[in-house]
């Protein structure tokens, strides 16, 4: 599948979108917890980095979701053929965040843990303007804290529809770890019915873990 334009006349969400099209800021956002026991056991069995693999299942779980895959342009609405992942990150001995992006599809955990750490530790400037678009998803994390809310700067433009995620510490709960994730939408183009999808999604990936060796 490739990146198309939406017949917006014949677009099944054409009322919908409408709906929301006059609204200053039609971003809504929720915050919920994740069972994550699964996937923090086959991090430290297989040596990945946390938060890192959390990142790529995030990024799995919202380009299995069809409805995060649309944004608006001025020209019109498209569908993309896949989002990429603009994350937060702390360089070693600094108090100052950066952001990195990987702007290719890697489909397995450890691939992409290896190219989130090269990325990283290469990296020497706040962000790389040249792979700023449309087709990210902004994520970040506050291990620090247990996440059971959280606002993000910047949504202004009533169509921008770059999805942002984040979440904190996860919290031990009768013997399974928890973690508050916070998601923030465009309503134009994502409801409630597609975050319960994305849910599950993310949940179907953690599920699908290859067996701990």
């Amino acid at each position: 599948m490739t990146e198309r334009k939406i017949d917006f006349e014949s677009w099944e969400r054409k009322e919908l979108y409408n709906h929301f099209l006059h609204t200053e800021k039609p971003f809504w956002s929720v915050t919920f917890r994740a069972d994550v026991t699964k996937l923090r056991r086959y991090a430290k069995t297989h040596r990945l980095p946390f938060y890192f693999v959390m990142v790529w299942a995030v990024t799995e779980a919202m380009n299995r979701t069809d409805a995060f895959l649309y944004t608006i342009r001025e020209d019109g609405i498209y569908h993309l053929e896949r989002r990429y992942p603009s994350f937060t990150y702390l360089p070693p001995g600094s108090d100052l965040f950066r952001i990195a992006t990987i702007d290719k599809d890697v489909s397995s955990p450890e691939d992409f843990c290896r190219a989130a750490s090269e990325i990283t530790s290469s990296q020497d400037c706040f962000l790389v303007e040249s792979k700023e678009s449309d087709q990210l998803i902004f994520i970040s994390c506050l291990p620090w804290i247990d996440v059971t809310g959280l606002t993000n700067e910047g949504m202004t433009d009533p169509s921008d529809s770059i999805p942002r995620i984040a979440w904190g510490q996860y919290q031990e709960e009768n013997g399974r770890l928890m973690l508050g994730m916070s998601l923030e939408v465009n309503h134009r183009l994502i409801d409630g019915l597609h975050v319960g999808q994305f849910y599950e999604n993310f949940g179907t990936i953690l599920e699908q873990l290859p067996r701990e060796i």
